[in-house]
């Protein structure tokens, strides 16, 4: 990479691009996860890194929880990919990362996003609170789409089996003034710059961008999803939202705990459910032991989901 970037790896219930992109858009071809109740706390906390500090689904350094102001620190990453030990001919051998045939997709916008007009009540009961906006890059889709993404974010976010579900954290979206992180919808080409995800490991990933407070989700994967899910691409989005907003609040990856178990939703699963695989980008914390998970959108997926009578967020334009 041509910039020396602070990163920690990256990587819903609403179906909205089953077309794909705009009408423009051409085709492209062991820590547990947290236990209902565990403390967000229990994460390992962070170094200074001035002000470039970055994560994405390319690498994984220790972040702590956010605090509730949106400053945070974070750990310098090495140069040219070095983080990764192997580097890119590693990522060339991970077949399960490649990103799925399908609809087209947006490969570039205009690098700059615009905010879609939404705001929910706070959800979860959780002393750490936190604002969100959904925002989708310049020049890359329908305004509809923009709304579909916008429920679908605020969907997953509100599931009882999302963040919220711990007992320690609300969410809210809102869509003027400063929020605590923005959820951006990002092409394909864009989000591959080292001021952003950047593209050490040559694999399509979203990521959280501390230093920008955006959580970047992938446009391509966004439509595309991930071979771990297979044609299940609603699952897979809610899986991107609550990783990347899992870096968002402070956590870090994890590997697979036991094969055959939900993967943790820190778990790059964007690329696998296999450590072993995981292993060859990251090997400081993923083990090559052989485990393979079952694929997972949900930071608590045991969290009940009885209906209420406000069961999705209610999102109003203006």
């Amino acid at each position: 990479m041509a910039a020396i970037p602070v990163l920690v790896v990256a990587t819903a219930i609403l179906v909205f691009q089953t077309g794909g992109g705009s009408a423009d858009s051409t085709a492209s071809g062991t820590a547990p996860s947290p236990a209902e109740g565990a403390p967000l706390a229990a994460l390992a906390s962070t170094s200074s890194a001035g002000t470039a500090a970055q994560e994405a689904d390319n690498a994984s350094l220790p972040a702590g929880p956010a605090p509730s102001d949106g400053t945070a620190t974070t750990e310098p990453a090495m140069p040219d990919g070095s983080l990764f030990g192997v580097g890119g001919p590693a990522a060339a051998g991970i077949a399960s990362g490649a990103l799925p045939v399908g609809a087209p997709i947006a490969p570039t916008g205009r690098g700059t996003w615009h905010t879609v007009p939404g705001r929910t009540k706070p959800h979860g009961t959780g002393s750490r609170a936190y604002t969100y906006t959904v925002e989708v890059e310049d020049g890359m889709q329908s305004v509809k789409q923009d709304k579909a993404f916008a429920a679908a974010v605020d969907v997953t976010l509100a599931d009882p089996r999302s963040w919220i579900g711990g007992g320690q954290v609300t969410l809210a979206r809102v869509d003027s003034g400063e929020p605590d992180f923005r959820i951006s919808l990002t092409s394909q080409m864009t989000i591959r710059s080292p001021d952003l995800c950047g593209w050490d490991v040559p694999l399509e990933a979203s990521c959280f961008n501390r230093g920008a407070g955006r959580v970047l989700i992938n446009q391509a994967r966004w439509v595309r999803g991930a071979i771990a899910y297979g044609t299940d691409v609603q699952s897979y989005r809610t899986y991107a939202v609550n990783h990347e907003v899992g870096h968002a609040l402070g956590f870090r990856h994890e590997p697979c705990p036991k094969s055959g178990d939900p993967a943790p939703i820190m778990m790059q699963q964007s690329w696998s459910t296999a450590d072993n695989d995981l292993h060859q980008l990251d090997p400081q914390t993923i083990p090559a032991d052989g485990k393979v998970c079952a694929a997972n959108p949900y930071p608590y997926p045991g969290a009940q989901t009885a209906a209420s009578s406000d069961p999705a967020p209610s999102a109003a334009a203006g």
